[in-house]
């Protein structure tokens, strides 16, 4: 994805403690729906963590690509519930919240695809001496350009709008709480994945 350092290392350090963000809350979480979101989050958190590092083209690509489309799946189901049923809904827990979880989702399935076509293979990610760092950069294409530049857009929208949800709740709660923790891990992993879908697009 990247071989900056200080590009590596930024990610590392933004997702490694939404990681462990992500894990207290799966541990916390008291009911099956939020396991299952926070899970997602966590299984994401790890791979955004991977993906800038050569060791992650020894990885293999088809479970990364089935977990993610499986949450694509989960986080779009629960906007669409969330969208007909408002008594499960709220300003901080809404049918957008959830759109943005999904398309956080479709851009690790994304990334998978645009890695797995430097390195090739979907199966192993890479042979042990082609690596997403070694492989010869191809041409850019109508998927990864048209599909990485509504991404981009699409994640930091998101991001955005998690900031501004997060604002709303300070000014009515006197402690950020779990509702406003999330709203904030929200909105980092929506602007941080749509940082490094930048960076993929310009690398």
């Amino acid at each position: 994805m990247t071989s900056d350092p200080a590009a590596q290392w930024a990610t590392t350090a933004l997702f490694g403690a939404l990681t462990a963000y992500s894990l207290w809350r799966l541990v916390a979480a008291r009911y099956l729906f939020a396991r299952t979101g926070h899970l997602f989050h966590l299984g994401m958190n790890l791979v955004m963590v991977a993906m800038v590092w050569p060791w992650w083209a020894r990885l293999p690509a088809l479970p990364q690509v089935a977990y993610f489309a499986a949450g694509a799946a989960f986080f779009a189901g629960a906007a669409g519930w969330f969208a007909l049923d408002v008594r499960v809904a709220s300003r901080y827990r809404s049918s957008r919240c959830q759109t943005t979880n999904a398309v956080m989702m479709i851009a690790m399935v994304w990334m998978l695809a645009v890695m797995v076509r430097h390195t090739g293979g979907i199966g192993t990610a890479a042979g042990a001496a082609h690596s997403a760092h070694a492989a010869a950069p191809a041409p850019p294409d109508p998927f990864t350009l048209v599909g990485g530049a509504a991404l981009v857009v699409a994640l930091a929208a998101g991001g955005l709008l998690f900031l501004v949800d997060l604002v709303r709740y300070r000014r009515e709660h006197d402690a950020l709480g779990r509702t406003g923790t999330d709203l904030l891990a929200g909105a980092l992993m929506s602007l941080g994945m749509a940082a490094t879908c930048g960076l993929m697009l310009v690398g």
